[in-house]
């Protein structure tokens, strides 16, 4: 006969103990976590004030956030009160990075506009406040520009226009021809007192901006780009207040002409001029300095690398002839 089954018996036994020395483990492995979780949630730093979740807020925050409230007082009451709104800060921030608003693409752009301004208030600030213009500099740009702050020798003058086209046929043109000798009679006839042409100007001039005026024209010097060439060089050519030129043949008129007044050049001296040349000099150091920056702040991250091809086929708009965007300024 054969003996009895022992193997069976024997194993049995030691499948119950494997179940539940597994089950043991595990449930000693769950009270080990949630002691854990207990003791780390309650568990504060020694230098700690308050937990939020994962975050710490330590004394030296909330002494720094009361000194920023410029909070006067120590008692518990006003230290409780301002822990209170740190603790409601660090609860939003929280809940803005589980729902996942830390990648959003404004909250990224802002942050990433805090991160360039921060860099420029610590590395390109400091650089620049340190640019300096020197009485030199100044003296050079004025004597090299030195046209800027000179104002050209000016004359004033007076008018009487008489229309007469280049194509005008014969007659028209001896009829206004002796119409311009006889008022130019009449005007070296007038009294010295009379400013311009006076009342000639309104009755005769044919040039609206100035008839109604004694036919003043204003001030005009070598340069002036609104008046008739032949008129410019006949005013250019007289040299006494009340002087008359010939009659001036222009373009498509006749011109009487009667100069009024006249100034000369001048020259505006340094020192009148020194500190807005400075604030210029400035300005174009710190720029080129700024450049110089940006550049070697370039240089630095590498590689830098463009695709072409994708930046050809990028289309923003169909219209080739919009102007470029300028990109938004930078936070101060």
């Amino acid at each position: 006969m054969p003996g009895p089954d022992f193997g069976l018996k024997t194993t049995m036994p030691k499948q119950r103990l494997l179940i539940y020395s597994s089950i043991l483990i595990l449930v000693f492995a769950g009270a080990g976590f949630y002691l854990f979780k207990i003791s780390s949630e309650s568990y504060l730093p020694s230098d700690a004030v308050a937990r939020i979740g994962g975050t710490v807020i330590t004394g030296e925050q909330l002494k720094e956030y009361m000194w920023q409230r410029k909070s006067a007082s120590n008692s518990m009451e006003a230290k409780e009160l301002l822990l209170r709104e740190l603790v409601e800060r660090e609860a939003q921030i929280a809940a803005a990075r589980e729902l996942g608003y830390e990648q959003d693409p404004e909250v990224v752009r802002a942050t990433e506009n805090a991160l360039i301004a921060r860099l420029r208030a610590r590395q390109l600030n400091p650089e620049l406040d340190r640019t300096e213009v020197s009485e030199q500099e100044i003296s050079r740009y004025y004597e090299t520009n030195i046209s800027r702050y000179t104002t050209p020798a000016q004359k004033r003058a007076a008018i009487i226009r008489f229309d007469l086209p280049a194509t005008a046929p014969a007659d028209r043109i001896t009829q206004v021809t002796e119409l311009t000798r006889r008022v130019q009679e009449l005007a070296t006839s007038q009294p010295d007192t009379v400013r311009g042409f006076g009342s000639l100007a309104a009755k005769y001039s044919q040039d609206q901006g100035s008839r109604y005026v004694g036919g003043d024209i204003g001030w005009h010097s070598a340069t002036s780009q609104n008046l008739d060439p032949a008129l410019l060089s006949a005013l250019l050519a007289l040299e006494s207040p009340g002087e008359m030129a010939p009659v001036v043949r222009g373009n498509n008129a006749l011109y009487l002409l009667k100069l009024l007044d006249a100034r000369d050049q001048v020259v505006t001296p340094l020192d009148k001029v020194a500190s807005n040349i400075h604030v210029i000099l400035l300005q174009q150091k710190r720029q080129q300095r700024e450049l110089a920056w940006v550049e070697s702040t370039v240089e630095r991250v590498t590689p830098s690398l463009i695709n072409v091809p994708v930046l050809s086929a990028l289309v923003v708009t169909g219209n080739e002839d919009v102007a470029l965007v300028r990109p938004p300024n930078l936070p101060e």
